[in-house]
């Protein structure tokens, strides 16, 4: 089944993966993969108040917080995507993102956004590109498997996303 996009005008973030892997694609849910760190991070660090599993992934539009992937085929890893499947997964985001204008994109990942930019040796943090008013945010992959950066290490950058996000001025309200 299909893992759905959350996403909407309004949104104060939206997290980009890079494909479902085959739990997420058997249960149709983001970051469904128990050794994911993702859903503790979100909690973990602020950007949400509450904690949430991937049973819950479509409450993260409660919190103004979208979700989607570079590219939506389900496979066992995301080394069996293709170049073409990369390259039209980034024009089909960045439509996405200049269509829905969240206030930043958080590319979980680097090379999610190698791919989404075209650039190399990507590091995390903040990042030079916006796309059209988006500000661009890359976090260190919050698979379990990616062993260079240790949770704590991945937490520090997703709370430098929040910290980021919090000093963004609020949007007036009517």
């Amino acid at each position: 089944q299909d893992v759905p996009d959350y996403l909407r005008p309004g949104l104060k973030l939206v997290v980009v993966g890079i494909n479902p892997g085959r739990r997420s694609g058997a249960t149709g849910h983001h970051y469904a993969y128990p050794g994911n760190h993702f859903w503790p991070l979100l909690y973990l660090s602020g950007l949400l108040p509450e904690p949430l599993t991937y049973l819950e992934d479509h409450r993260a539009m409660e919190f103004d917080i979208g979700l989607t992937n570079l590219c939506h085929r389900t496979t066992r890893e995301a080394g069996e995507l293709t170049a073409a499947e990369l390259a039209q997964g980034a024009v089909e985001l960045r439509e996405k993102l200049l269509l829905y204008q969240p206030r930043a994109v958080c590319f979980n990942g680097m090379s999610i956004y190698e791919a989404f930019s075209v650039q190399r040796k990507v590091r995390p943090g903040l990042q030079a590109d916006r796309i059209g008013d988006t500000l661009a945010f890359v976090v260190p992959s919050s698979s379990g498997r990616t062993a260079a950066y240790p949770r704590q290490v991945k937490l520090a950058y997703f709370r430098q996303l929040k910290q980021l996000l919090d000093g963004l001025p609020l949007e007036a309200t009517a």
